[in-house]
Protein backbone atom coordinates (compact mmCIF):
# COMPACT_ATOMS: atom_id res chain seq x y z
CA UNK A 1 0.00 0.00 0.00
CA UNK A 2 1.16 3.43 -0.67
CA UNK A 3 1.56 5.94 1.88
CA UNK A 4 3.71 8.18 0.11
CA UNK A 5 4.33 10.70 -3.42
CA UNK A 6 4.06 8.17 -6.50
CA UNK A 7 6.19 7.86 -8.89
CA UNK A 8 4.97 10.16 -11.26
CA UNK A 9 5.79 8.84 -15.20
CA UNK A 10 5.29 11.79 -17.99
CA UNK A 11 3.21 11.63 -20.36
CA UNK A 12 2.21 12.46 -23.91
CA UNK A 13 1.01 15.65 -25.13
CA UNK A 14 0.53 19.75 -23.53
CA UNK A 15 2.46 19.97 -20.13
CA UNK A 16 2.30 22.72 -18.38
CA UNK A 17 4.25 23.74 -15.05
CA UNK A 18 2.50 25.18 -12.59
CA UNK A 19 4.89 25.79 -9.89
CA UNK A 20 4.28 29.95 -9.06
CA UNK A 21 4.65 32.48 -6.33
CA UNK A 22 2.00 33.93 -4.45
CA UNK A 23 1.00 36.93 -2.03
CA UNK A 24 0.28 35.64 0.70
CA UNK A 25 -3.03 37.19 3.15
CA UNK A 26 -4.33 37.38 5.98
CA UNK A 27 -7.72 35.86 6.17
CA UNK A 28 -10.42 37.61 9.08
CA UNK A 29 -12.80 35.91 10.59
CA UNK A 30 -16.10 36.65 12.34
CA UNK A 31 -16.30 37.40 15.83
CA UNK A 32 -17.77 34.09 17.75
CA UNK A 33 -20.74 33.72 19.36
CA UNK A 34 -21.27 30.89 21.67
CA UNK A 35 -25.27 31.07 22.00
CA UNK A 36 -25.76 30.29 18.96
CA UNK A 37 -26.13 26.44 18.01
CA UNK A 38 -25.52 26.34 14.80
CA UNK A 39 -23.09 29.58 15.32
CA UNK A 40 -22.87 32.19 13.37
CA UNK A 41 -22.40 32.48 10.02
CA UNK A 42 -19.25 34.57 8.35
CA UNK A 43 -19.80 38.20 6.82
CA UNK A 44 -20.60 37.24 2.89
CA UNK A 45 -20.14 40.32 1.67
CA UNK A 46 -16.51 40.83 2.87
CA UNK A 47 -13.44 39.50 1.14
CA UNK A 48 -12.86 36.00 1.91
CA UNK A 49 -9.11 36.52 0.59
CA UNK A 50 -6.71 38.21 -1.72
CA UNK A 51 -5.52 36.37 -4.68
CA UNK A 52 -2.22 37.07 -6.89
CA UNK A 53 -3.22 38.65 -9.56
CA UNK A 54 -1.41 35.68 -11.39
CA UNK A 55 -3.70 33.69 -11.02
CA UNK A 56 -6.69 34.01 -12.97
CA UNK A 57 -6.88 31.45 -15.56
CA UNK A 58 -8.95 29.20 -13.20
CA UNK A 59 -12.80 29.82 -12.53
CA UNK A 60 -12.97 30.21 -8.85
CA UNK A 61 -10.38 29.85 -6.70
CA UNK A 62 -12.49 28.61 -3.29
CA UNK A 63 -14.60 25.56 -3.46
CA UNK A 64 -18.40 25.94 -4.21
CA UNK A 65 -21.42 24.16 -2.77
CA UNK A 66 -23.35 22.88 -5.91
CA UNK A 67 -26.01 19.43 -5.29
CA UNK A 68 -24.46 16.38 -4.64
CA UNK A 69 -25.59 13.13 -6.73
CA UNK A 70 -24.69 9.97 -7.70
CA UNK A 71 -23.34 8.91 -10.98
CA UNK A 72 -21.52 6.52 -13.52
CA UNK A 73 -18.06 8.33 -14.07
CA UNK A 74 -16.07 5.62 -16.09
CA UNK A 75 -18.00 2.61 -15.60
CA UNK A 76 -17.64 3.71 -11.36
CA UNK A 77 -20.41 4.58 -9.37
CA UNK A 78 -19.38 8.18 -7.84
CA UNK A 79 -20.28 11.51 -6.10
CA UNK A 80 -20.21 13.93 -8.03
CA UNK A 81 -21.17 17.77 -8.76
CA UNK A 82 -23.68 20.14 -10.23
CA UNK A 83 -21.16 20.42 -13.03
CA UNK A 84 -20.40 16.95 -13.01
CA UNK A 85 -17.10 16.68 -11.71
CA UNK A 86 -16.29 13.65 -9.10
CA UNK A 87 -16.61 14.93 -5.61
CA UNK A 88 -14.85 13.47 -2.44
CA UNK A 89 -16.52 14.18 0.80
CA UNK A 90 -14.15 14.45 3.63
CA UNK A 91 -14.55 15.31 7.26
CA UNK A 92 -16.13 14.29 10.82
CA UNK A 93 -19.35 13.08 12.98
CA UNK A 94 -20.93 16.07 15.02
CA UNK A 95 -22.58 14.84 18.02
CA UNK A 96 -23.70 18.62 19.43
CA UNK A 97 -27.51 18.13 18.44
CA UNK A 98 -27.99 14.36 19.95
CA UNK A 99 -30.89 13.59 22.48
CA UNK A 100 -28.73 11.30 24.78
CA UNK A 101 -29.52 10.13 27.86
CA UNK A 102 -27.81 12.01 30.86
CA UNK A 103 -26.20 9.52 32.96
CA UNK A 104 -24.54 12.68 35.11
CA UNK A 105 -26.53 15.27 36.98
CA UNK A 106 -23.59 17.09 36.72
CA UNK A 107 -22.17 16.37 33.17
CA UNK A 108 -24.46 17.41 30.10
CA UNK A 109 -23.77 15.00 27.19
CA UNK A 110 -22.99 17.09 24.70
CA UNK A 111 -22.45 20.93 24.14
CA UNK A 112 -23.88 23.21 21.29
CA UNK A 113 -21.52 23.57 18.37
CA UNK A 114 -19.30 27.38 18.05
CA UNK A 115 -18.20 29.35 15.73
CA UNK A 116 -14.91 28.49 16.60
CA UNK A 117 -16.03 24.96 15.87
CA UNK A 118 -17.15 25.64 12.38
CA UNK A 119 -14.04 27.92 11.59
CA UNK A 120 -11.50 24.88 12.65
CA UNK A 121 -13.24 22.07 10.35
CA UNK A 122 -12.85 24.59 7.56
CA UNK A 123 -9.40 25.26 9.06
CA UNK A 124 -8.72 21.72 8.37
CA UNK A 125 -10.08 21.16 4.96
CA UNK A 126 -13.31 19.54 6.14
CA UNK A 127 -15.53 19.05 3.18
CA UNK A 128 -18.58 17.72 4.70
CA UNK A 129 -19.82 16.86 8.54
CA UNK A 130 -21.76 14.20 9.26
CA UNK A 131 -24.87 15.71 11.27
CA UNK A 132 -26.40 13.35 13.97
CA UNK A 133 -29.72 14.50 14.75
CA UNK A 134 -32.28 12.65 17.06
CA UNK A 135 -35.57 11.41 16.49
CA UNK A 136 -36.39 11.41 20.01
CA UNK A 137 -36.35 15.47 19.79
CA UNK A 138 -37.38 16.14 16.22
CA UNK A 139 -41.04 14.40 17.78
CA UNK A 140 -40.97 14.18 21.69
CA UNK A 141 -45.08 14.22 21.55
CA UNK A 142 -46.48 11.88 18.54
CA UNK A 143 -47.49 13.86 15.71
CA UNK A 144 -46.00 16.71 16.55
CA UNK A 145 -42.82 18.25 15.38
CA UNK A 146 -40.75 20.39 17.63
CA UNK A 147 -40.17 23.51 15.65
CA UNK A 148 -37.49 24.76 17.58
CA UNK A 149 -35.10 21.83 17.39
CA UNK A 150 -35.26 21.70 13.56
CA UNK A 151 -34.30 25.36 13.40
CA UNK A 152 -31.28 24.24 15.30
CA UNK A 153 -30.88 21.56 12.61
CA UNK A 154 -31.08 23.77 10.03
CA UNK A 155 -29.12 26.70 11.85
CA UNK A 156 -26.26 24.24 11.81
CA UNK A 157 -26.97 23.17 8.27
CA UNK A 158 -26.84 26.76 7.54
CA UNK A 159 -22.95 27.68 9.65
CA UNK A 160 -21.44 24.62 7.99
CA UNK A 161 -22.53 25.34 4.54
CA UNK A 162 -20.83 29.41 4.99
CA UNK A 163 -17.66 27.72 5.68
CA UNK A 164 -18.32 25.65 2.69
CA UNK A 165 -19.24 22.73 4.32
CA UNK A 166 -21.57 20.15 2.89
CA UNK A 167 -23.90 17.74 5.04
CA UNK A 168 -24.97 14.71 6.22
CA UNK A 169 -28.26 14.26 8.22
CA UNK A 170 -27.82 11.46 10.09
CA UNK A 171 -30.71 9.91 12.14
CA UNK A 172 -29.08 8.72 15.19
CA UNK A 173 -29.72 5.72 17.70
CA UNK A 174 -27.59 3.55 20.15
CA UNK A 175 -29.32 1.03 22.10
CA UNK A 176 -32.74 2.15 20.51
CA UNK A 177 -33.39 4.89 22.99
CA UNK A 178 -32.27 7.16 25.96
CA UNK A 179 -35.47 5.91 27.94
CA UNK A 180 -34.18 2.40 27.98
CA UNK A 181 -31.30 1.97 30.77
CA UNK A 182 -31.62 -0.34 33.79
CA UNK A 183 -33.38 0.97 36.99
CA UNK A 184 -31.36 2.32 40.36
CA UNK A 185 -30.67 -0.58 42.40
CA UNK A 186 -31.30 -3.55 40.04
CA UNK A 187 -29.11 -6.46 40.59
CA UNK A 188 -28.46 -7.98 37.53
CA UNK A 189 -27.71 -11.81 36.88
CA UNK A 190 -23.72 -13.06 36.52
CA UNK A 191 -22.62 -12.32 33.39
CA UNK A 192 -24.44 -9.22 32.62
CA UNK A 193 -24.14 -5.97 33.59
CA UNK A 194 -26.81 -2.18 34.56
CA UNK A 195 -27.14 -0.61 31.29
CA UNK A 196 -26.86 3.56 30.76
CA UNK A 197 -29.77 5.00 28.45
CA UNK A 198 -28.36 6.02 25.08
CA UNK A 199 -30.08 8.12 22.28
CA UNK A 200 -32.73 7.45 19.51
CA UNK A 201 -36.53 7.18 19.75
CA UNK A 202 -39.03 8.81 21.35
CA UNK A 203 -40.45 7.39 24.86
CA UNK A 204 -43.73 6.93 23.34
CA UNK A 205 -41.96 4.39 20.68
CA UNK A 206 -40.14 2.35 22.82
CA UNK A 207 -41.71 -0.48 23.49
CA UNK A 208 -40.22 -3.06 25.66
CA UNK A 209 -43.55 -4.72 27.29
CA UNK A 210 -41.32 -4.30 30.48
CA UNK A 211 -38.36 -6.40 29.42
CA UNK A 212 -34.85 -7.09 31.08
CA UNK A 213 -32.49 -3.87 30.83
CA UNK A 214 -29.49 -5.99 32.46
CA UNK A 215 -27.26 -6.31 29.43
CA UNK A 216 -24.53 -8.69 28.53
CA UNK A 217 -21.26 -7.49 29.56
CA UNK A 218 -20.07 -5.24 27.25
CA UNK A 219 -23.22 -5.29 24.63
CA UNK A 220 -24.67 -1.94 23.98
CA UNK A 221 -27.55 -3.79 22.34
CA UNK A 222 -27.66 -6.75 23.87
CA UNK A 223 -30.49 -5.92 26.78
CA UNK A 224 -33.59 -8.33 26.53
CA UNK A 225 -35.05 -4.89 26.38
CA UNK A 226 -33.26 -3.40 23.55
CA UNK A 227 -34.00 -6.25 21.36
CA UNK A 228 -37.72 -6.04 22.28
CA UNK A 229 -37.99 -2.53 21.53
CA UNK A 230 -36.22 -3.34 17.87
CA UNK A 231 -38.61 -5.91 17.40
CA UNK A 232 -41.69 -3.80 18.37
CA UNK A 233 -40.21 -1.34 15.29
CA UNK A 234 -39.60 -3.58 12.60
CA UNK A 235 -42.81 -5.36 13.08
CA UNK A 236 -44.38 -1.46 13.05
CA UNK A 237 -46.15 -2.75 16.35
CA UNK A 238 -48.62 0.61 17.27
CA UNK A 239 -47.64 2.28 13.53
CA UNK A 240 -44.15 3.59 15.13
CA UNK A 241 -42.32 2.45 11.99
CA UNK A 242 -44.72 4.58 10.22
CA UNK A 243 -44.53 7.46 12.55
CA UNK A 244 -40.53 6.87 12.45
CA UNK A 245 -40.26 6.99 8.07
CA UNK A 246 -43.15 10.41 8.29
CA UNK A 247 -40.73 11.62 10.02
CA UNK A 248 -38.38 11.94 7.86
CA UNK A 249 -40.60 13.43 5.10
CA UNK A 250 -41.25 16.47 7.83
CA UNK A 251 -37.64 16.86 7.69
CA UNK A 252 -36.58 16.55 4.72
CA UNK A 253 -39.55 19.20 3.23
CA UNK A 254 -38.41 21.54 6.44
CA UNK A 255 -34.49 21.34 5.10
CA UNK A 256 -35.55 22.70 1.78
CA UNK A 257 -33.92 22.94 -1.73
CA UNK A 258 -30.43 24.02 -0.55
CA UNK A 259 -27.52 22.27 -1.91
CA UNK A 260 -25.33 22.11 1.18
CA UNK A 261 -27.14 19.31 2.06
CA UNK A 262 -25.46 16.04 0.78
CA UNK A 263 -28.05 13.65 1.55
CA UNK A 264 -29.53 11.68 4.57
CA UNK A 265 -28.31 8.48 6.12
CA UNK A 266 -31.41 6.90 7.28
CA UNK A 267 -31.06 5.09 10.15
CA UNK A 268 -27.01 4.49 12.22
CA UNK A 269 -25.67 1.28 13.01
CA UNK A 270 -29.50 -0.56 12.63
CA UNK A 271 -29.52 -3.77 14.79
CA UNK A 272 -31.01 -7.10 13.35
CA UNK A 273 -33.67 -8.70 15.60
CA UNK A 274 -33.61 -12.75 13.88
CA UNK A 275 -30.79 -13.31 11.97
CA UNK A 276 -33.04 -15.08 9.40
CA UNK A 277 -36.09 -12.16 9.32
CA UNK A 278 -33.45 -9.31 9.69
CA UNK A 279 -32.49 -8.48 5.74
CA UNK A 280 -36.46 -8.55 4.91
CA UNK A 281 -37.49 -6.34 7.84
CA UNK A 282 -35.00 -3.72 7.15
CA UNK A 283 -35.75 -3.65 3.67
CA UNK A 284 -39.15 -2.77 4.57
CA UNK A 285 -38.00 -0.38 6.72
CA UNK A 286 -35.41 1.50 3.98
CA UNK A 287 -38.30 1.41 1.35
CA UNK A 288 -40.70 2.91 3.77
CA UNK A 289 -38.02 5.60 4.80
CA UNK A 290 -36.52 6.61 1.21
CA UNK A 291 -40.65 6.93 -0.11
CA UNK A 292 -40.92 9.23 2.77
CA UNK A 293 -37.79 11.15 1.99
CA UNK A 294 -38.62 11.41 -2.07
CA UNK A 295 -42.21 13.00 -1.06
CA UNK A 296 -40.82 15.47 1.48
CA UNK A 297 -37.73 16.53 -1.30
CA UNK A 298 -40.89 16.93 -3.71
CA UNK A 299 -42.69 18.92 -1.02
CA UNK A 300 -40.40 21.27 -0.96
CA UNK A 301 -39.61 21.36 -4.63
CA UNK A 302 -35.97 19.61 -3.81
CA UNK A 303 -33.87 17.50 -6.20
CA UNK A 304 -33.34 13.84 -5.06
CA UNK A 305 -30.68 13.76 -2.79
CA UNK A 306 -28.38 10.62 -2.26
CA UNK A 307 -29.58 8.53 0.69
CA UNK A 308 -27.09 6.67 2.89
CA UNK A 309 -27.62 3.00 3.38
CA UNK A 310 -25.76 1.20 6.39
CA UNK A 311 -25.19 -2.23 6.52
CA UNK A 312 -27.07 -4.51 9.51
CA UNK A 313 -23.50 -4.75 11.58
CA UNK A 314 -20.07 -3.47 11.62
CA UNK A 315 -18.24 -3.82 9.10
CA UNK A 316 -17.14 -6.00 7.95
CA UNK A 317 -19.37 -8.92 8.43
CA UNK A 318 -21.15 -11.48 6.22
CA UNK A 319 -24.79 -11.37 6.55
CA UNK A 320 -25.72 -7.61 7.40
CA UNK A 321 -26.89 -6.29 3.73
CA UNK A 322 -30.49 -5.08 2.88
CA UNK A 323 -32.26 -7.10 -0.06
CA UNK A 324 -32.12 -6.03 -3.71
CA UNK A 325 -35.06 -3.91 -4.40
CA UNK A 326 -33.72 -0.59 -3.14
CA UNK A 327 -31.54 -0.68 -6.22
CA UNK A 328 -34.84 0.89 -7.54
CA UNK A 329 -33.44 4.42 -6.77
CA UNK A 330 -30.67 5.68 -8.25
CA UNK A 331 -29.49 7.50 -5.87
CA UNK A 332 -27.87 5.51 -3.10
CA UNK A 333 -24.97 4.97 -1.08
CA UNK A 334 -22.92 2.23 1.07
CA UNK A 335 -22.23 3.67 4.23
CA UNK A 336 -20.31 1.12 6.73
CA UNK A 337 -18.79 2.18 9.72
CA UNK A 338 -14.97 1.10 9.81
CA UNK A 339 -14.17 -0.98 12.68
CA UNK A 340 -10.66 -0.63 12.39
CA UNK A 341 -8.54 -2.72 14.84
CA UNK A 342 -10.95 -5.40 14.66
CA UNK A 343 -10.23 -5.64 10.98
CA UNK A 344 -7.59 -3.50 9.19
CA UNK A 345 -7.93 0.00 7.47
CA UNK A 346 -6.70 -2.25 3.85
CA UNK A 347 -9.31 -4.84 4.83
CA UNK A 348 -12.21 -2.50 6.32
CA UNK A 349 -12.15 -0.46 2.58
CA UNK A 350 -11.59 -3.52 0.36
CA UNK A 351 -14.27 -5.27 1.81
CA UNK A 352 -16.28 -1.84 1.06
CA UNK A 353 -15.48 -0.97 -2.52
CA UNK A 354 -16.60 -4.70 -3.17
CA UNK A 355 -20.05 -4.79 -1.33
CA UNK A 356 -20.48 -1.34 -3.20
CA UNK A 357 -19.74 -2.11 -6.66
CA UNK A 358 -21.95 -5.82 -6.18
CA UNK A 359 -24.57 -3.20 -5.61
CA UNK A 360 -23.82 -0.25 -8.17
CA UNK A 361 -23.49 1.97 -5.37
CA UNK A 362 -20.72 4.74 -4.19
CA UNK A 363 -18.72 3.96 -0.93
CA UNK A 364 -18.46 6.74 2.15
CA UNK A 365 -17.61 5.68 5.39
CA UNK A 366 -19.96 7.23 7.61
CA UNK A 367 -17.63 6.54 10.82
CA UNK A 368 -14.04 5.80 10.97
CA UNK A 369 -11.25 6.03 13.35
CA UNK A 370 -8.88 4.21 16.07
CA UNK A 371 -9.85 4.11 19.31
CA UNK A 372 -6.19 3.82 21.06
CA UNK A 373 -3.66 6.38 21.18
CA UNK A 374 -0.31 4.57 21.51
CA UNK A 375 1.98 4.76 18.57
CA UNK A 376 0.23 0.95 16.99
CA UNK A 377 -3.46 2.88 16.74
CA UNK A 378 -1.40 5.65 14.89
CA UNK A 379 -0.17 3.35 12.57
CA UNK A 380 -3.35 2.27 11.64
CA UNK A 381 -4.66 5.41 11.05
CA UNK A 382 -2.33 6.42 8.75
CA UNK A 383 -2.93 2.80 7.56
CA UNK A 384 -6.62 3.38 7.00
CA UNK A 385 -6.04 6.98 5.48
CA UNK A 386 -3.52 5.43 3.11
CA UNK A 387 -6.20 2.66 1.91
CA UNK A 388 -9.07 5.51 1.72
CA UNK A 389 -6.79 7.23 -0.51
CA UNK A 390 -5.64 4.42 -2.65
CA UNK A 391 -9.67 3.58 -3.25
CA UNK A 392 -10.28 7.17 -3.84
CA UNK A 393 -13.58 7.31 -0.96
CA UNK A 394 -14.49 9.69 1.25
CA UNK A 395 -15.85 9.33 5.11
CA UNK A 396 -16.44 10.88 8.36
CA UNK A 397 -14.18 10.71 11.09
CA UNK A 398 -15.67 9.52 14.42
CA UNK A 399 -15.69 12.30 16.55
CA UNK A 400 -15.16 15.81 15.99
CA UNK A 401 -15.57 15.98 20.25
CA UNK A 402 -17.00 13.98 22.92
CA UNK A 403 -17.45 15.27 26.16
CA UNK A 404 -17.68 13.70 29.51
CA UNK A 405 -21.52 13.28 30.51
CA UNK A 406 -21.85 11.32 26.67
CA UNK A 407 -22.70 7.79 27.24
CA UNK A 408 -19.60 6.76 25.33
CA UNK A 409 -17.57 8.29 27.95
CA UNK A 410 -19.55 6.87 30.73
CA UNK A 411 -20.40 3.67 29.82
CA UNK A 412 -22.40 2.23 32.81
CA UNK A 413 -24.22 3.46 35.15
CA UNK A 414 -22.00 5.61 37.50
CA UNK A 415 -19.32 4.88 35.28
CA UNK A 416 -16.28 7.39 35.30
CA UNK A 417 -14.84 8.65 32.10
CA UNK A 418 -11.20 8.39 31.47
CA UNK A 419 -9.29 11.46 31.99
CA UNK A 420 -8.86 12.20 28.30
CA UNK A 421 -11.38 12.10 25.92
CA UNK A 422 -9.65 11.20 22.88
CA UNK A 423 -11.21 12.48 19.41
CA UNK A 424 -10.21 15.27 17.10
CA UNK A 425 -10.22 17.68 20.08
CA UNK A 426 -9.70 15.84 23.21
CA UNK A 427 -11.43 16.89 26.59
CA UNK A 428 -10.24 16.47 29.95
CA UNK A 429 -12.34 14.79 32.71
CA UNK A 430 -13.98 15.30 35.31
CA UNK A 431 -13.06 19.07 34.66
CA UNK A 432 -14.92 18.82 31.35
CA UNK A 433 -12.90 20.97 30.18
CA UNK A 434 -12.18 21.30 26.20
CA UNK A 435 -7.86 20.82 25.61
CA UNK A 436 -8.18 21.86 22.45
CA UNK A 437 -7.37 20.26 18.95
CA UNK A 438 -5.73 16.48 18.26
CA UNK A 439 -3.09 17.87 16.06
CA UNK A 440 -2.02 14.52 15.45
CA UNK A 441 -5.50 12.88 14.50
CA UNK A 442 -6.20 16.54 12.65
CA UNK A 443 -2.66 16.02 10.37
CA UNK A 444 -3.85 12.85 9.09
CA UNK A 445 -8.23 13.38 8.70
CA UNK A 446 -6.96 16.96 7.17
CA UNK A 447 -4.55 15.74 5.09
CA UNK A 448 -4.46 16.88 1.03
CA UNK A 449 -7.21 15.90 -1.45
CA UNK A 450 -8.91 16.88 -4.15
CA UNK A 451 -12.44 18.20 -3.18
CA UNK A 452 -13.36 17.98 -6.75
CA UNK A 453 -12.12 16.31 -10.10
CA UNK A 454 -13.01 16.92 -13.39
CA UNK A 455 -13.75 13.32 -14.89
CA UNK A 456 -12.45 10.38 -12.72
CA UNK A 457 -9.62 9.97 -10.27
CA UNK A 458 -7.32 7.11 -11.32
CA UNK A 459 -4.94 7.09 -8.58
CA UNK A 460 -4.84 9.62 -5.15
CA UNK A 461 -2.11 9.05 -2.55
CA UNK A 462 -1.47 11.41 0.30
CA UNK A 463 0.52 11.94 3.13
CA UNK A 464 -0.02 13.82 5.96
CA UNK A 465 3.72 13.36 7.50
CA UNK A 466 5.32 14.86 4.59
CA UNK A 467 2.89 17.36 3.35
CA UNK A 468 2.64 15.50 -0.18
CA UNK A 469 -0.18 14.55 -2.50
CA UNK A 470 -0.48 13.26 -6.18
CA UNK A 471 -2.78 12.78 -7.86
CA UNK A 472 -3.93 11.10 -11.57
CA UNK A 473 -7.34 11.64 -13.57
CA UNK A 474 -8.99 10.78 -17.10
CA UNK A 475 -11.99 12.49 -18.34
CA UNK A 476 -13.50 9.94 -20.53
CA UNK A 477 -17.09 11.74 -21.43
CA UNK A 478 -18.35 14.82 -21.71
CA UNK A 479 -20.30 13.84 -18.20
CA UNK A 480 -18.59 16.86 -16.57
CA UNK A 481 -18.76 20.02 -17.47
CA UNK A 482 -16.81 21.53 -15.14
CA UNK A 483 -13.45 21.62 -15.95
CA UNK A 484 -11.63 23.19 -12.58
CA UNK A 485 -9.69 20.69 -10.54
CA UNK A 486 -9.96 22.05 -6.50
CA UNK A 487 -7.61 20.44 -4.41
CA UNK A 488 -7.15 21.17 -0.30
CA UNK A 489 -3.66 21.51 0.74
CA UNK A 490 -3.05 22.00 4.46
CA UNK A 491 -0.32 24.37 6.07
CA UNK A 492 0.85 27.68 6.43
CA UNK A 493 3.62 27.64 3.84
CA UNK A 494 3.37 28.21 0.55
CA UNK A 495 3.28 24.39 -1.70
CA UNK A 496 4.46 23.53 -4.70
CA UNK A 497 2.10 22.71 -7.43
CA UNK A 498 3.16 20.44 -10.82
CA UNK A 499 1.44 18.61 -13.38
CA UNK A 500 0.53 17.54 -16.47
CA UNK A 501 -2.12 18.36 -18.37
CA UNK A 502 -3.43 21.85 -16.65
CA UNK A 503 -3.36 25.14 -16.83
CA UNK A 504 -1.77 28.07 -14.81
CA UNK A 505 -3.83 27.60 -10.74
CA UNK A 506 -5.25 30.08 -8.12
CA UNK A 507 -3.95 29.33 -5.43
CA UNK A 508 -5.95 31.15 -1.93
CA UNK A 509 -4.69 30.81 1.25
CA UNK A 510 -7.15 30.50 3.90
CA UNK A 511 -7.06 29.67 7.37
CA UNK A 512 -5.06 26.25 7.69
CA UNK A 513 -4.31 25.56 4.45
CA UNK A 514 -4.72 26.49 0.50
CA UNK A 515 -7.03 25.94 -1.86
CA UNK A 516 -5.70 25.24 -5.22
CA UNK A 517 -7.88 25.68 -8.60
CA UNK A 518 -6.58 24.82 -11.74
CA UNK A 519 -8.15 24.03 -14.95
CA UNK A 520 -7.48 20.75 -16.87
CA UNK A 521 -6.90 20.95 -20.02
CA UNK A 522 -5.66 17.64 -21.42
CA UNK A 523 -6.45 14.52 -20.22
CA UNK A 524 -5.19 12.12 -18.59
CA UNK A 525 -4.05 14.90 -16.24
CA UNK A 526 -1.92 14.47 -13.22
CA UNK A 527 -1.06 17.04 -9.90
CA UNK A 528 1.76 17.04 -7.50
CA UNK A 529 1.89 18.52 -4.45
CA UNK A 530 5.09 19.45 -2.35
Amino acid sequence: MRTGPHPRPRRRGRAALVRIALVLAVVATGACTDDDDGGTPPDEGAPATAVDDRATTASGALPELTPVRVASVGGRRVFVDGTGRQVLLRGANLSSLVDYHQADPALAPTRPPTDDDWDAMAAHGFGVVRLLVSWSAIEPVRGQIDPAYVERITAAVEAAAARRIYTVIDMHQDAWSKFIATPPGTVCPPLTEPAIGWDGAPQWATLTDGADTCRPLGDRDGSPAVRAAFTAFYENREGIRDAFVATWRQLVAALGPTPAVVGYDLLNEPSPVDPFLAPARYTELLQAALAQVRAGEADAGAPARVVFVEPLRLYPQPGQMPADPLALDDQLAFAPHADVGAATGEEVVGAGVATAAERGWPLWVGEHGVAGVDEASRDLQRRFAAAQDDAVVGGAHWQWRQWCGDPHALGVPGGVAAETQVQLNDVACPADADTGPNEELLRVVGRAYPRAAPGRITDLASDADRGTLTLHGVIEDDLATGRDLVVWIPGEERPDVTGDGLGEPALTPVPGGWYATVEVVDSPYELEVR
